[in-house]
């Protein structure tokens, strides 16, 4: 039986999706500056990035969880098991990202360079970036940067899954934790701050160690809830806890949207993965109005507003350079959520009716 889908983590998926996009926007256009919002002391998410973090923690719960529903299967041909889950994440995964970085290479290319023969050496050089190998080290146009976290997220899925299921105790009490401390610590020392993709560390790019370490973080989140879902709480305790989730979203999106010290990133981290916790725990006796179809929409939506958002930034920058930056964030949000809808219809169509399969595979009986 699939499990219920938690309404509140699905909305905040999309609420964290719409601050990357907009961290996207100021990083475009206001560069280093911050773009105050009036004089209430906020900016326009300048470190809106923080966003994925969440996205991690998230990851690794559903992994953790995905792995401890199969404890009672047998572990003997885990290899093939690991194979058919990234095959089915995978699949279900690049027909999105495909919409967009055909849109994305297309948008690049007419703009970034000058001649035909320049474009198509463009797409050539791009495929690492159509088949999520970029973040491995392939010298290869990056194309739509977004698509790191994908990348971050089926390798670390990749190595995570068979250990857990495997070695779920130990694993996820143990080595997660660890793993996770040890990382963000070095991280800390070593960076300016968790942000950044495309530093190269020697053997991988930062960005790696920052999925890594998070879904680790994600991983123990799983345990902790199964751990406190041994207790019964009364209601003001389920307030209590309601509220300490809600202050530390804020938290998160106080860091988001002011000045402070780029490496209370890392603090942050720990604050958010209080919150998811506490958020799949759900205990929330507010809670239960997330749960409607809405905003499991919502939810779904998080996917492609995150992959069709730097094609239509580089529209609005190439296309309307003089208008203001409000003009200018206001286009790119409704030119992202055009390209999502438009995705969301061409990918479910191709699902639906699968062409390319018919075309190249025979149905059994004909």
């Amino acid at each position: 039986m699939k499990p219920k889908k938690n309404g509140r983590v699905e909305f905040l998926r999309f609420i964290f999706a719409l601050a990357i996009l907009f961290f996207h926007i100021h990083k475009r256009f206001a560069g280093d500056d911050f773009v105050e919002l009036g004089s209430t002391g906020f900016n326009f998410f300048a470190r809106g990035y923080i966003g994925v973090e969440f996205f991690f923690l998230v990851s690794g719960y559903l992994l953790a969880s995905a792995a401890y529903a199969k404890r009672e299967q047998s572990t003997e041909f885990i290899g093939t098991e690991t194979a058919l889950v990234m095959k089915k994440k995978f699949w279900n995964i690049f027909p999105y990202h495909l919409f967009a970085i055909i849109l994305t290479i297309i948008v690049n290319a007419y703009f970034l360079e000058e001649t035909m023969l320049d474009r198509f050496h463009y797409l050539v050089d791009s495929w690492a970036s159509i088949f999520f190998l970029q973040v491995f080290g392939f010298d290869s146009n990056w194309v739509n940067k977004l698509t790191w976290y994908v990348d971050v997220w089926l390798m670390v899925t990749f190595i995570f899954y068979p250990l857990l299921r495997k070695h779920y105790e130990v694993f996820v009490k143990i080595i997660c934790p660890l793993l996770a401390l040890f990382i963000l610590g070095y991280m800390n020392h070593e960076y300016d701050g968790i942000a950044g993709v495309d530093g190269w560390t020697g053997m991988f790019y930062k960005c790696f160690l920052r999925g890594l370490s998070e879904m680790a973080l994600g991983c123990c989140t799983y345990s902790l809830t199964r751990q406190f879902n041994k207790y019964k709480f009364t209601n003001a305790g389920k307030k209590i806890l309601g509220i300490v989730e809600l202050i530390c979203y804020l938290i998160a999106f106080n860091f988001a949207c002011t000045e402070m010290d780029v490496n209370y990133g890392y603090p942050v981290i720990f604050v958010l993965w209080i919150a998811v916790t506490l958020s799949f725990l759900d205990v929330n006796p507010w809670g239960e109005f997330f749960n409607k179809p809405i905003f499991y929409q919502l939810g779904k939506a998080s996917l492609m507003i995150y992959l069709n958002q730097f094609y239509a930034i580089r529209l609005v920058q190439e296309l309307l350079p003089d208008v203001s930056f409000e003009m200018k964030a206001l286009l790119c949000t409704l030119v992202t959520f055009a390209g999502a809808l438009a995705c969301y219809y061409v990918v479910g169509w191709f699902n639906k009716h699968k062409p390319f399969s018919r075309l190249i595979i025979e149905k059994k009986g004909e």
